[in-house]
């Protein structure tokens, strides 16, 4: 590609802007760009934080069959209670069938797991018993050999210690829905009624792009008017932690050929693009620019404090894809603020989940946090529990847009809409919980 002017053909030589636009209004333009994921089959022990992309049911009952919760003996329930003598007939264990029954009179001993045997309504435990091997004690351990007979001096109810043939899971039974995170409880459950797979979306790839001619690499000597690129590493961390599969594309000069060449050839192999810096109306913000080009994107300057800059769309990717692209601010605190507000839900949005994962508390404000009026403001927070209990949320920065070291120990974002004032300590205030600090 040739530029002309420092600009390539198509590209306007300011950005234009929609100003004023509302997060809520914003984030409606990101996510009405995005759809959710095909799904693919994965075994289910590898299903591990997948999103199910369809209903799971259960082919059988869990348990297939009625077991022992104990170790003990089988019996009818009618013949213990009384100390009456009860004759051994066999031994049952788990993994192998039960052929035995049990009659008036019998007992049958079994292990935890194995097979009721016909007849049996009740296992008895064998610390309940008084057997030929106890010396007219109770039982303390189990013999190598059932014992001739057993003694058991208190009723026993009928059922007790018994697993019933689909007491925990019915054949038919909805396991898991559509939109539901698999967890170690769901990889337990699909596993125990016979699943080998399940069907999950497959996890967003991301392309991550640092723009700017002042960004260095982290680990390189800094040149004069330079600065360490903290945007990239950071949003791939967010991208991670989101439950997408980064991509760090590089720096980017401000250079609109450069850009749009590491744009297009990231596009076709991507599901998601997210830039950082270029968003704004400065004479270098060629991702604000991209507004002109070919591709359906659009520049937006969004009523929120820090994250004002925004930049939505799509780009031309080869066999007629087009992949999202939302541009982020440059300012790492603002970078990592608007990845919260519309990033993280687009790559929720392709994960195919039910809901973005945005989770919102009341907590009492344990320092002043400033507003601007007209603007939502996001303030850095980290909130923790008091003695009494109550949520309390503590400001680790100024409030102002950079402030790097204040993102550390943040957990939430106090969340201030345009028409509040300042918020002073002990007032309660709306927080934003966030998955930046543990």
């Amino acid at each position: 590609m040739t530029s002309v002017g420092g600009c390539l053909p198509g590209l306007a030589a300011a950005p234009a802007h929609r100003v004023g636009i509302s997060p809520e209004e914003a984030l409606a333009r990101v996510l009405g760009r995005i759809d959710p994921l095909p799904g693919h089959d994965v075994p289910v022990w590898s299903a591990l934080d997948g999103v199910l992309v369809e209903t799971v049911r259960s082919d059988t009952p869990l348990p297939v069959f009625d077991n022992s919760a104990m170790d003990g003996y089988a019996v009818r329930s009618v013949d213990v209670g009384d100390g009456r003598r009860l004759r051994v007939v066999g031994d049952v264990r788990a993994g192998r069938p039960a052929v035995l029954h049990v009659g008036p009179g019998e007992a049958c001993r079994v292990m935890t797991g194995a097979p009721l045997p016909a007849g049996a309504d009740t296992v008895v435990p064998y610390e309940l018993t008084k057997t030929s091997d106890s010396a007219g004690e109770r039982a303390t351990r189990l013999t190598e050999l059932p014992p001739a007979w057993i003694e058991v001096d208190e009723p026993v109810a009928q059922g007790r210690h018994v697993r019933r043939v689909g007491e925990d899971v019915e054949a038919g039974q909805v396991l898991a829905t559509a939109g539901t995170v698999v967890g170690p409880g769901e990889v337990a459950l699909f596993s125990a009624v016979g699943h080998a797979s399940v069907r999950v979306s497959r996890p967003p790839v991301v392309a991550v792009l640092s723009t700017g001619d002042e960004l260095s690499p982290a680990g390189d000597p800094l040149a004069p008017a330079r600065v360490h690129d903290a945007n990239g590493p950071a949003l791939c961390a967010l991208v991670r932690r989101a439950g997408g599969i980064p991509v760090e594309g590089a720096l980017v000069p401000d250079r609109p050929d450069a850009l749009l060449e590491r744009l297009e050839s990231l596009a076709g192999s991507v599901d998601l693009v997210i830039t950082s810096g270029g968003a704004s109306a400065g004479a270098a913000d060629f991702v604000a620019r991209l507004a002109e080009s070919r591709h359906e994107v659009e520049a937006l300057l969004v009523a929120m404090k820090p994250g004002k800059p925004l930049v939505v769309g799509r780009v031309d990717a080869p066999e007629g894809r087009r992949v999202p692209l939302i541009g982020l601010p440059g300012n790492p605190v603002a970078a990592m603020v608007a990845f919260e507000v519309f990033a993280g839900p687009a790559i929720a949005r392709l994960r195919g989940l039910r809901h973005d994962g945005v989770r919102v508390v009341e907590a009492l404000a344990a320092d002043e946090l400033r507003a601007t009026p007209g603007r939502v403001s996001f303030t850095r927070v980290r909130v923790e529990r008091d003695d009494d209990g109550q949520l309390v949320a503590g400001a680790t920065g100024d409030g102002c847009g950079h402030g790097v070291r204040s993102l550390i120990g943040a957990n939430a974002l106090a969340v201030l809409p345009p028409e509040q004032g300042d918020v002073l300590p002990g007032d309660r205030v709306t927080v934003r919980l966030t998955k930046w600090s543990t």
